[in-house]
């Protein structure tokens, strides 16, 4: 196998239009996060919005591991997923005010969306006593979590934040559980389900950067800030699916046994996770830049500009390494490079410092593609 594979993945089972309506409900999700951190440009801001976003996508990978295996044609299944989306909705519309008055909405909500997920994965289930079985390894913990969000929902301010980020943990204690099992997994949907929520984050980079054109002046200066915060939306674009994705994705195909279950938990479930969350911050400072191109970033916004791309760069290096079992060097050098920008580019003019990050990430991968395959040792 290889980072640049060149033979075409058998198509399997795709996503339903059920699956896609119920994504629909996680672009409202994504975009109030980015809002919220827009409304709060600060270190907490940005930690309060990465939060809230994790439990946004976990709560959206565990659908996508559950319709994997059940599909969306089971009447009942149908029903709880449009049950999970209105709860989802309720969900997101209280993202913006979830560490002051609307935690409890927020809470709650998000305890429902997880029951719903639970309970289609059981019915799922039935039919494959392994299944229920490896739910089972998994399922305690994955509703505990949720129960202690609701519960943190009842503090105030750092308290509320501590047990938060408990819950996480043991979300993240209940992946690690469920890699005892063995898991029936369709590669090819659930490799497409994953790449559409990158998708969804790389739509909230296009609607920043448009909010951000309308709120300067139309002047000469503006098309070029919005040239180059969108190179900035299409280098992350490129660096996802160009090759990364297929690789991972073949990876996938090939695994058997635990392994596969394994690594679509680490590659996919865990290891988006920064690439969203890093596709996220890139938006929300892009708005910034096309707003504001001739001034320097704040030390918030240009964390969140080359720190996002970084998590990208990065999560997408790891996912990598968890497939071929080697580096690509370009995607680190790169990422190291532009974080580093945060540090040196203090003064630097908005737009400059954008186009220095759409230079450093397009060079890595143009050197990547000069490269010759890659093989798995």
């Amino acid at each position: 196998m290889t980072l640049d594979p060149t033979e075409a993945l058998l198509e399997e089972k795709s996503t339903s239009y059920l699956e896609l309506f119920f994504d629909l409900v996680f672009v409202f999700g994504v975009t109030q996060v980015s809002a919220l951190v827009r409304e709060d440009p600060t270190f907490a801001g940005l930690g309060r919005g990465s939060l809230l976003l994790l439990m946004l996508w976990w709560s959206w990978s565990l659908y996508t591991w559950t319709t994997n295996w059940t599909g969306t044609s089971n009447l009942g299944i149908k029903l709880s997923l449009i049950g999970a989306m209105a709860a989802a909705l309720v969900m997101a519309a209280a993202v913006s005010d979830a560490f002051t008055t609307g935690g409890i909405w927020f809470a709650f909500s998000h305890l429902v969306v997880r029951v719903f997920v639970g309970a289609m994965y059981w019915m799922g289930s039935r039919r494959s006593s392994a299944q229920r079985a490896a739910l089972m390894t998994f399922l305690p913990l994955s509703l505990l979590a949720p129960i202690v969000v609701l519960a943190g929902a009842y503090f105030d301010g750092t308290t509320r934040l501590i047990v938060w980020i408990l819950a996480i943990v043991i979300d993240m204690l209940s992946a690690a559980s469920a890699g005892r099992a063995t898991w029936e997994i369709d590669p090819g949907h659930f490799a497409e389900r994953n790449g559409l929520f990158v998708m969804i984050a790389l739509g909230e980079s296009i609607v920043a950067i448009g909010i951000g054109a309308t709120l300067t002046d139309r002047k000469p200066q503006l098309i070029a800030s919005l040239i180059l915060a969108f190179a900035g939306a299409a280098v992350l674009w490129w660096s996802y699916f160009e090759r990364a994705a297929r690789a991972v994705e073949e990876y996938l195909k090939k695994a058997e046994g635990q392994e596969r279950g394994r690594f679509a938990r680490d590659a996919y479930t865990i290891l988006h996770l920064p690439i969203v969350i890093g596709i996220v911050l890139f938006a929300v400072a892009a708005e910034e830049v096309v707003a504001h191109p001739d001034q320097a970033l704040s030390p918030e916004m240009r964390f969140a500009l080359v720190v996002g791309v970084g998590l990208v760069l990065l999560g997408i290096v790891a996912a990598a390494y968890r497939a071929i079992h080697q580096v690509p060097y370009e995607r680190m050098v790169a990422a190291v490079a532009v974080v580093l920008l945060a540090f040196l580019a203090a003064d630097v003019r908005a737009d400059v410092l954008m186009a220095v990050v759409v230079l450093i990430v397009g060079l890595a991968l143009w050197r990547e593609r000069l490269n010759p395959r890659k093989e798995v040792k």
